[in-house]
């Protein structure tokens, strides 16, 4: 089964001399002190982990999903943290929460739109509960309505700020039997963030997507909850493991740099341990 490591050095040899970064030294690299980030879809899952990994790099975090309960339980365990709650599905909630922060004076830098559902959508299956329209309502209206205030309040501000939308490899690569709402919603995040990048450049603003693999959190837990059924999905990864949400704290710290991804945008980075391209045997 994957760890992660509790720590991690680096050798480098630079003009001679070998060089070992430790962790420490590898936080300085992404040092996001002074930085505030929103982060939907917070309260569970990937939210969670993200709010854990950009605080540890020193950000200022504001919490915001559905469940408030969860969300000021998480501010609480973080250093300078806040929890709003905001249904990003809802036009009117994502209004209303942006007014009470700015009426705050807070100034967003980084926007993470993680929030989510997935429900399969069988084709041939009756559909009374409108599953589709629901998905794509969260799914990728919503992530359009944060967008979209995060990015006036950036240019009104003149913030040059990073937007990091959640994509998928289902809606990228690697379409999935009967998710095609899913596959569908997250194709069009993907492609939503490369075209806002000529519109928000010319305000320093960089939008990128991460479309991430299989990953176990709450909502994969019926597919991942025993060692048997990790290991029967990691034998379908080249890799050779099912990923938790800290994988990928590296490359949610690079997007949300300036300092080191100042010329990524339109950006969609893979996080998938090869499944896109192939299977552990090759095929």
């Amino acid at each position: 089964m994957h760890k992660t490591p509790k720590y991690v050095k680096i050798k480098l040899r630079i003009r001679g001399k070998k060089i070992i970064f430790g962790i420490d030294e590898m936080m300085t690299l992404f040092d996001l002190h002074g930085k505030t980030a929103l982060i939907t879809g917070a309260s569970s899952g990937l939210g969670e982990q993200f709010a854990h990994c950009l605080s540890s790099a020193g950000a200022r975090v504001i919490l915001a999903a559905r469940r408030i309960d969860k969300l000021k339980t998480l501010a609480d365990e973080l250093n300078n943290a806040r929890a709003i709650q905001m249904d990003v599905s809802d036009k009117q909630s994502v209004k209303s929460c942006f007014a009470e922060l700015e009426q705050a004076g807070e100034r967003i830098d980084i926007c993470v739109n993680n929030a989510g559902i997935a429900i399969l959508t069988p084709i041939f299956d009756e559909d009374d509960n409108d599953n589709f329209e629901s998905i794509v309502q969260t799914n990728l209206m919503g992530v359009w309505y944060v967008t979209k205030a995060v990015a006036n309040h950036m240019k009104n501000h003149g913030i040059h700020g990073s937007i990091i939308n959640i994509a998928s490899i289902y809606g990228d690569t690697f379409p999935y039997k009967e998710a095609t709402a899913y596959a569908t919603s997250k194709a069009a995040v993907i492609h939503m963030s490369k075209s806002l990048v000529t519109e928000l450049s010319q305000h320093k603003i960089r939008i990128n997507s991460i479309a991430p693999g299989l990953i176990h959190t709450p909502m994969t837990d019926h597919k991942l909850g025993t060692d048997q059924q990790r290991k029967d999905f990691a034998e379908q990864i080249p890799m050779g493991f099912v990923a938790t949400p800290k994988d990928l704290d590296g490359v949610l710290l690079l997007l949300a740099s300036n300092a080191h991804s100042s010329y990524i945008t339109g950006s969609c980075i893979t996080v998938d341990g090869g499944k896109s391209f192939g299977t552990s045997w090759g095929a």
